[in-house]
């Protein structure tokens, strides 16, 4: 895991999003993959977030300083977020993803870490494929969730529990850099 400030932003037309250019602070996952060509083809086509090639998650704290997760059917407890619309700034879609997602109403504080991955096809036939996840603080007003999950989410996502946590939960998703930005943004 690297974690340093800096950055060269590839040339996809979506670098005026990276927070990089407005925050020279923020810690960096940058990660290089490797697939099979027909598996990277698969995501460049059917999953929205690789297509558009930003996502943005929250640290989401309540007045008490505890954080809220989400416990995804398809990856466990998780904080909430997800896939920057075209043209959407990344505040605007931690926001939107928040609320979708658990219900709860939170402001952007300002973004602290970026995972940064770029997929490659084994055999070179597949462009390379930038990859982004923005993780901002933000702050809710209340502790309030809703108590009806069946309205959360999106049509393929299922939403088992909304809660606020002292801490992170065992087993949350990305676990080792997810605890990373948590603790930076708690400090």
């Amino acid at each position: 895991m690297t974690t340093d400030a800096g950055g060269d932003v590839d040339g996809d037309g979506l670098a005026s999003r990276d927070p990089r250019r407005e925050y020279d602070d923020l810690l960096v996952n940058r990660v290089e993959s490797t697939r099979p060509a027909a598996e990277l083809r698969r995501l460049r086509a059917d999953e929205e977030a690789v297509r558009q090639g930003w996502v943005a998650a929250g640290v989401v704290l309540d007045p008490e300083g505890r954080v809220l997760v989400v416990d995804l059917a398809d990856r466990g407890w998780a904080l909430p977020g997800g896939t920057a619309l075209p043209a959407e700034p990344l505040a605007a879609t931690v926001e939107r993803e928040v609320r979708e997602e658990t219900g709860v109403d939170a402001a952007a504080v300002r973004p602290h870490a970026i995972h940064d991955e770029t997929m490659r096809a084994a055999d070179g036939s597949v462009p390379p494929t930038p990859f982004r996840v923005v993780h901002f603080e933000a702050r809710a007003p209340t502790a309030t969730v809703p108590d009806d999950l069946a309205a959360l989410g999106d049509d393929d996502e299922t939403v088992r529990a909304v809660e606020w946590r002292e801490t992170l939960p065992d087993g949350v998703y990305d676990a080792e850099w997810t605890d990373c930005v948590y603790r930076r943004i708690v400090a």
